[in-house]
């Protein structure tokens, strides 16, 4: 599966009940694909005003988080920009329309690099949310366009890899079960740890030696080096973004910016307002009015379509029947010419009178 967007939910399995016949799948499909094309059609006029207002065009980037199905910032996702900043051509001002809740950290530069390739100056337009790996997109834009219900946020990322701790049996309640997975650990949860211990409680020598010892017997020595590696690398990759449209001589700057956005706002869910980004150093521009409103009703669009943070509740999508075909768009990529949708599909199938089981049988970018 791809990274850029992860279906959670019961595994795949052979179903018991009979499958609807290939006329029934295709038809729901189909209906699918027409109400996707309905969406799209009320997006592009506002889409158009704002390239009109703007002097600029305009590419979005939207992804959904929705519980049963979700999508993040992802790797795949350049591929996707690639081909329709390809058809876009060059120009002299590009607008992001953004809308994210994070994602993979080492996209937004290979991002933020491709979008400069093909245009002089780029902007990126946040309606609503763009956090973690979106906030280090927006990091490296010439100008950041907030809406009034415009939210960035902190960039510390929380880590898994094999050495991480896994997750106790009594917190993973399941029959059969299944492997238990691993526990995200927060770099700054660590390194607050580390500071706490020195500053606050002021250990002297040979208490923080017990203290790294404590963490040590929790946490495996080699998944703290990788907190390490990624609390390094996350302030590089924020420093390089920084660096694509401000001076050699603002390196004070981009050093405090850096600093506030990784250790100085304290948790990651920590939501930054249009006003207090300039107050951090950020280059926060408002809208017009009719630009922000424009925003707004694509954002509203986008939920409509995507669904963005609604949850998917199968039970009531299946109502009586005992089986459905059911598609769902997880991610776009859309300018007013073309674009890509990132959508799963599958079988919904009533294993209890509280369960569901979604079986994937398609899922993947396709064309608009």
């Amino acid at each position: 599966m791809s990274k850029h967007n992860r279906v959670h939910g019961s595994p795949a399995a052979t179903m018991t009940t009979p499958p609807p016949t290939t006329d029934l799948r295709a038809a729901a499909v189909q209906t699918h694909i027409s109400r996707r094309q309905q969406y799209r059609a009320s997006r592009l006029a506002l889409i158009r005003q704002i390239e009109a207002v703007r002097k600029s065009r305009v590419v979005s980037y939207v992804t959904s988080q929705r519980g049963t199905a979700g999508a993040q910032v992802g790797q795949d996702a350049i591929r996707m920009f690639r081909e329709e900043l390809g058809k876009v051509g060059k120009v002299d001002n590009l607008d992001l329309l953004l809308i994210t809740r994070g994602g993979d950290t080492m996209v937004p530069f290979r991002l933020m690099s491709l979008l400069r390739e093909f245009a002089k100056k780029v902007s990126v337009m946040v309606p609503y949310m763009a956090h973690s790996a979106g906030t280090l997109i927006a990091l490296g834009a010439d100008e950041i366009v907030m809406g009034t219900m415009g939210e960035l946020g902190p960039v510390d990322p929380s880590v898994t890899n094999q050495f991480n701790p896994v997750m106790a049996e009594e917190d993973q309640p399941t029959s059969p079960p299944k492997p238990r997975p691993r526990i995200p650990i927060s770099v700054e949860d660590v390194t607050s740890y580390i500071n706490f211990a020195q500053k606050h409680a002021g250990l002297d020598a040979a208490g923080m030696a017990a203290a790294y010892t404590a963490l040590t017997d929790n946490v495996h020595p080699l998944a703290i080096g990788n907190i390490l590696r990624n609390h390094n690398l996350i302030r590089h990759l924020a420093r390089r973004l920084l660096m694509m449209h401000m001076a050699d001589g603002e390196k004070e700057k981009v050093d405090s910016i850096v600093r506030a956005l990784t250790e100085e706002l304290y948790a990651h869910n920590y939501v930054i307002t249009r006003s207090e980004g300039p107050q951090i150093g950020l280059k926060i521009k408002h809208p017009t009015a009719d630009v922000e409103n424009w925003m707004w009703e694509l954002f509203r669009g986008y939920e409509d379509s995507l669904g963005i943070d609604r949850p998917i509740n199968m039970m009531e999508e299946l109502g009586q029947e005992k089986q459905r075909h059911l598609c769902y768009d997880l991610a776009v990529i859309e300018t007013v010419t073309s674009g890509f949708v990132y959508w799963v599909s599958g079988m919904a199938s009533r294993k209890a009178p509280t369960e569901v089981q979604f079986n994937v049988e398609l899922q993947g970018w396709q064309p608009l």
